[in-house]
Formats: structure tokens, C-alpha cells, sequence
């Protein structure tokens, strides 16, 4: 069995410049992988090819743009963003937003990002 406290390695994970968030490496099997954003300003809009993602407010609030529709969440809501929808996510809180993700497929920053303005 393996066990990660997302909570307790927060501290200690980097802002990934590339997308403007620091990702809390959590579990990952290959049908499925989950981890944390925690959103200080905003997700860069992007897209996966392979993965389906879901989006759940741990805590604090923002706006998510999916296919170019807007939605405001909050602290226990989840969204689904299907493979293929270019996503990104603005905090309008004060403080970080934690955002729990999960995907499936395993979801793999290197080999299934894509950022629109690359296209």
C-alpha cells in the first residue's frame, strides 16, 4: 500500500512556470492519477489529448473557462473537462486556491499538455 499526504508536500513543491501553478505530485497508476494545484493567480489555458480530467474546489473559489464557456466555483464543487477542451482556471480569491485533479488516463505533464497559442 501507498499512501501521499498532498497536504503535507504542498510546501515543498515548486511553481511550475509553464502553466503558473505548483502541482502536488499525489498517486498515479497507469489508468488513473490525481494530484494538487495550488492556484495562487490562474491555470494557463491548455488541453489534453489523451486524459479526461475532474476539478474539485478543496478550498477557495475561482472561474473556469471549458470550450470557451465560463463557470464560478467554489469550495466543493467538481467539474469535468473532457480530452480535447481547452480549460484554464482563474482564482478570485485572496488566497491560493487548492484544486484536487484527477485523471484518466494516467495523466503525464510532458506528453499530454498542450497550450493553444502552440498550435
Amino acid at each position: 500500500m501507498h499512501v501521499v499526504n498532498v497536504l503535507e508536500n504542498m510546501a515543498k513543491t515548486p511553481i511550475d512556470p509553464e502553466v503558473g501553478i505548483a502541482i502536488v505530485e499525489g498517486m498515479a497508476e497507469p489508468g488513473v492519477s490525481m494530484g494538487l494545484a495550488v492556484v495562487k493567480d490562474r491555470i494557463r489555458p491548455h488541453y489534453q489529448k489523451v486524459s479526461d480530467e475532474l476539478y474539485y474546489i478543496l478550498r477557495g473559489q475561482g472561474i473556469i473557462t471549458i470550450g470557451g464557456e465560463r463557470q464560478e466555483l467554489r469550495e466543493g464543487d467538481v467539474v469535468a473537462i473532457p480530452k480535447g477542451q481547452v480549460h484554464g482556471f482563474v482564482n478570485t480569491g485572496k488566497e491560493p486556491c487548492l484544486v484536487l485533479f484527477s485523471s484518466g488516463p494516467k495523466f503525464e505533464a510532458d506528453k499530454d499538455r498542450f497550450f493553444p497559442e502552440n498550435i
